[in-house]
């Protein structure tokens, strides 16, 4: 499982550098065009790898590619997925 984290990570981070590279090279991406573009990166990024979040945890769907898709919602966000995460697991 500790395995799962740390691929999350990464691809989260890669989604967060690839983003910013998009918006250096395109200027007018910027509010729900970044947004969007975070989630496609993303999505794209855990349907290449084949990464799935919810298969990780044990959880297995018909359909994998709404496993894929909600993991690259999840890495979408970036770092701040992972932040967030270690956050909520020292509060509980």
């Amino acid at each position: 499982m500790g395995n799962a984290f740390a691929t999350i990570a990464v691809l989260a981070i890669l989604v967060e550098v690839c983003v910013d590279i998009l918006k250096s090279a395109i200027p007018f991406i910027h509010g729900w065009k970044s947004q969007l573009s975070s989630i496609v990166v993303g999505v794209l990024l855990a349907t290449a790898t084949a990464t799935g979040l919810l298969h990780t945890l044990g959880i297995h769907l018909s359909a994998p590619w709404i496993d894929f898709f909600l993991t690259g919602l999840v890495i979408s966000r970036g770092s701040n997925f992972f932040h967030d995460l270690l956050g909520k697991l020292k509060i509980n």
